[in-house]
């Protein structure tokens, strides 16, 4: 929760939105850097799932192979032992694919779960950088009143802090 400190200055209130709109820039980026993030895992999740999906055709075609081959089995001894250590070879790549894509699939979830939270505290801050701005440009405003004068400069100068966004 901020403090808020009554100064009447305009310097400070002139501060105060400066470091507001910092601290926006500054969230803007980690959220952006977070999406840029989560896309590069969703782009990366959808190729493992490519992988698996070409891994479980291949361990197909490989069993298909090997009832083929022990029918003729005679003749074929050599080429069963060769389908045999393709499928055992192919059923390893199988279960690697398949626990990267677990590890994939977490990492994403995990990913997903951070940048929803991200968007929620930027929504939160944004919402109370509104908030202080609006006050601040009160306290700036009241302190116009007493002085016509400077009205004019200081509106010229300090634009709506609602019409910065």
């Amino acid at each position: 929760m901020s403090t808020f400190i009554k100064n009447t200055s305009p310097t400070i209130a002139k501060r105060i939105e400066k470091d507001i709109a910092n601290e926006a820039v500054k969230e803007d980026k980690s959220v952006k850097h977070a999406l840029k993030e989560l896309a590069h895992l969703e782009k990366q999740d959808n190729k493992a799932h490519k992988k698996v999906d070409k891994g479980t055709r291949a361990l197909g075609k490989a069993d298909q192979k090997e009832e083929s081959t022990l029918h003729a089995l005679n003749k074929q001894t050599k080429r069963h032992d060769d389908a045999v250590v393709e499928l055992s070879r192919r059923s390893r790549e199988l279960e690697a694919l398949k626990a990267q894509e677990a590890k994939l699939d977490t990492a994403l979830a995990q990913k997903k779960i951070i940048v929803e939270d991200a968007i929620k505290q930027k929504d939160m801050h944004e919402q109370d950088r509104l908030r202080r701005l609006e006050e601040a440009g009160g306290f700036r405003n009241a302190n116009n009143t007493t002085m016509p004068e400077a009205q004019t400069a200081d509106s010229e100068e300090h634009p709506d802090p609602r019409q910065l966004h």
